[in-house]
């Protein structure tokens, strides 16, 4: 398995996916809920369970999405201020070892 296939990131990132398509595919089937009646009745529980079901299964879908986003980018800024300070180190090293 390659590097990127083994990255939680991506990981995470196809559940992201899934619950979004899962959540769309709730709309959907409330709007075919919806439109097929007119008594409102029988219309309530399609909008009840599909779509603000599926509304809020992509609301969180992206939250998590958001998150994992930041978390990535926190994690490439403290790997990058590792290699600026283990630098900074090195030329510390050279100037003391140069006197």
């Amino acid at each position: 398995m390659n590097a990127r296939a083994r990255d939680p990131f991506v990981a995470v990132m196809a559940v992201v996916t899934a619950l979004v398509v899962a959540g769309l595919v709730g709309v959907a089937v409330a709007w075919r809920g919806l439109a097929a009646s007119l008594v409102v009745a029988l219309q309530l529980p399609y909008a009840v369970s599909g779509a603000l079901g599926g509304l809020a299964l992509v609301g969180f879908a992206l939250g998590v999405a958001s998150i994992q986003a930041s978390r990535r980018a926190a994690a490439r800024e403290r790997a990058e201020f590792g290699r600026v300070v283990a630098a900074a180190a090195d030329v510390l090293a050279a100037v003391r070892g140069a006197k």
